[in-house]
């Protein structure tokens, strides 16, 4: 079936946002970082998925990259995607190393139709009606994406005053 997709990027002009920390124990940001991402998008466990998680052991400072990413549906066309990587180094004698972090999301709309009435319906209905419920759920986003910037920062003790 057709369909119409709009896909928005939620930190605009910009891609991401990065969250750069070197010092002390910079892995501890790792472990409850589901949970973290769980807690501000309000979403169940079946909507956040540790999409990869890898780390090098052989070496000194022991290495570590992992991708995680929450979806929020927030009605029947739209949703929310918040994706957040993670990528280090730490040393395991005196637990000094550096961590960057990534905060990047989006929000797709999808419209399905078969005729071109309809299409032409679903382009009105956007324009008219929808756009500022979905200016709603892109703030709700942008929101969630700083709020996760700022708890990334005060678990590294780095957060501004």
């Amino acid at each position: 079936m057709p369909r119409i997709d709009i896909i928005e990027d939620i930190l605009a002009p910009h891609d991401t946002i990065k969250v750069k920390y070197t010092g002390k124990n910079p892995f501890s940001v790792v472990p409850p970082l589901l949970r973290t991402l769980r807690y501000v998008m309000k979403l169940s466990g079946k909507d956040v998925r540790e999409t990869d998680i890898r780390w090098d052991i052989t070496s000194d400072p022991r290495e570590f990259y992992g991708m995680w990413l929450g979806k929020k549906k927030n009605d029947r066309w739209t949703n929310t995607f918040i994706r957040v990587i993670a990528q280090g180094a730490q040393s395991s004698t005196d637990k000094n190393g550096w961590i960057e972090i990534q905060l990047k999301g989006y929000i797709e709309t999808i419209y399905e139709y078969s005729t071109f009435i309809q299409k032409s319906f679903w382009w009105f209905y956007n324009y008219m009606f929808y756009y500022k419920q979905r200016r709603m759920y892109f703030e709700r986003a942008k929101d969630d994406i700083m709020i996760l910037k700022e708890r990334f920062q005060r678990q590294l003790g780095i957060a501004p005053e």
